[in-house]
């Protein structure tokens, strides 16, 4: 999954939301959790995102599939969606 969330620890950006990474930098437990609560919420709200990002881009290209019913326009409207579940990720089941 492609993420976007970025943390600081000790002024320096990280990605890696691995409990071992995080331990490795020397975050202590306060600390991950925090990150860890952090990530999770920015998470939450891109289901939302993603519902309004929907309507607004891929489902008029739905739409026009389901008219013509040709495979370029199937395509176009996989492609947006797939753009937009990465550019709004969710939290995987872990």
């Amino acid at each position: 999954m492609n993420e976007n969330f970025i943390y600081l620890f000790n002024g320096v950006s990280h990605t890696d939301v691995s409990r071992e990474y995080m331990n490795n930098l020397g975050m202590n437990t306060e600390q991950v959790n925090s990150v860890l609560a952090q990530r999770g919420f920015e998470l939450s709200q891109n289901i939302e995102k993603r519902k309004a990002v929907y309507r607004e881009e891929s489902d008029p290209l739905y739409m026009e599939w389901q008219y013509d019913l040709t495979a370029e326009s199937e395509q176009a409207w996989r492609d947006k969606v797939a753009q937009i579940k990465q550019r709004y990720p969710i939290a995987e089941a872990e």
